[in-house]
């Protein structure tokens, strides 16, 4: 048995992320994808897909909140890891107004039980 501790992306975030299932479509240079955010912040989130992008690439993302408004979308996102299922995404440019539409989500998300 190991005494070392094992060390999990959780520890290194600065900002709690929070567990959800949200539609999103993600566009590169070649197409668009249709997946589901898994786990959200203000900062970023782990999607899936059918086809995911590749790590280090830059994408851009709608992301459904399911209020009926319009869609969330980040106008440039890295790819930080990526595996068969899973990819973290890392919000680089999101204009002001859909910032403030993303953190007041991210506050309901934490204020429900």
């Amino acid at each position: 048995m190991s005494t070392q501790r094992e060390t999990t992306r959780e520890e290194f975030r600065k900002v709690k992320r929070f567990a959800v299932q949200l539609p999103c479509k993600f566009l590169n240079k070649e197409d668009a994808v249709d997946g589901t955010v898994l786990n959200l912040s203000a900062q970023g989130c782990a999607i899936t897909a059918e086809r995911l992008p590749s790590a280090s690439t830059y994408v851009s993302l709608h992301i459904h909140l399911l209020d009926g408004d319009t869609p969330i979308t980040i106008e440039l996102a890295g790819v930080r890891w990526a595996s068969e299922q899973l990819c973290g995404i890392e919000f680089i440019r999101i204009s002001s107004e859909m910032l403030l539409r993303l953190q007041a989500f991210a506050l309901l998300l934490e204020k429900t039980p």
